[in-house]
C-alpha cells in the first residue's frame, strides 16, 4: 500500500519580503504555492507520503525568517493499492 498525504496550508508573511518566502518555499520538494496576495498571504499546499514529513515541513515553514504564521487549513490522507498508485501517477 501506497500513501497520499495532500495539505493546505496558508503562509502569512511581511509582505515586503512575500517574494523572498514564496521562493524558499517553493525551492522544498512536493510544494506549491497557488497564490500570493499583495498583503502576505500565500495559499500553499505540501504532498508528501508520509505525515511526520509534511508535519516536519510545516513547522519548517513556521520558522523561516519573515513569515508570521504558517497554519495547515486542509489536509487529505489516503492509502491507496500499487495499482492505483500507478494510475494516478
Amino acid at each position: 500500500m501506497n500513501t497520499i498525504n495532500v495539505c493546505g496550508v496558508l503562509v502569512f508573511a511581511q509582505p515586503r519580503h512575500i517574494k523572498a518566502v514564496q521562493k524558499q518555499l517553493e525551492e522544498e520538494d512536493g510544494v506549491e504555492v497557488h497564490a500570493v496576495t499583495d498583503n502576505g498571504r500565500l495559499v500553499v499546499t505540501i504532498e508528501k507520503e508520509d505525515q511526520q514529513q509534511t508535519g516536519d515541513l510545516l513547522h519548517k515553514f513556521q520558522t523561516l525568517d519573515h513569515v508570521i504564521t504558517a497554519s495547515m487549513v486542509y489536509q487529505y490522507f489516503d492509502q491507496i493499492a500499487a495499482n492505483e498508485w500507478e494510475m494516478a501517477s
